[in-house]
């Protein structure tokens, strides 16, 4: 499955607060692609709980097979989806660390910390030509004034 992307800067409304149950649900398969090739499942013939109506029968097929019960056993569910891609480095010195499961405001907090910490050590310590900063967008990192229309980045810069 795969979430997509929402392009909050398309909606020219005053105020935009996604909705996850509507806005970002996952994408498993397309209809017409299903149809074509889920002609493997059969439709339950007394579907007293609208699964079939509710849900893309192959996917429930697919949950039924891993379960090893019948489709029409299956009275509802509730799929959590998680990213499962790994963490990793990339940039072209691999210098950035790149993961779906860091949480963005305490690797905010820690890296204006380590700033801060720096920026007290001994002159003669600090003997580099690097600029020592951190950029944090107004999105994840520091609030989501974005989604209210306001657009506002912060980089620090600790000297």
């Amino acid at each position: 499955m795969k979430v997509p992307s929402l392009a909050i800067h398309l909606d020219r409304s005053e105020e935009f607060k996604p909705n996850k149950e509507t806005h970002v649900k996952p994408v498993i398969s397309m209809e017409l692609v299903n149809s074509l090739f889920g002609e493997g499942v059969s439709k339950i013939e007394d579907d007293k709980f609208n699964l079939d109506h509710r849900h893309l029968s192959t996917l429930t097929d697919l949950i039924a097979k891993d379960l090893g019960c019948k489709r029409e056993q299956i009275v509802d569910f509730e799929l959590n989806a998680a990213d499962s891609q790994p963490s990793g480095l990339c940039g072209i010195h691999d210098e950035f660390v790149s993961s779906p499961r860091l949480d963005n405001l305490a690797s905010s907090i820690c890296s204006m910390h380590a700033l801060i910490e720096h920026a007290k050590a001994p002159a003669e310590r600090k003997n580099h030509a690097e600029v020592d900063m951190i950029m944090l967008f107004d999105h994840e990192e520091v609030g989501s004034s974005s989604a209210q229309g306001a657009d506002s980045n912060m980089a620090v810069e600790i000297t």
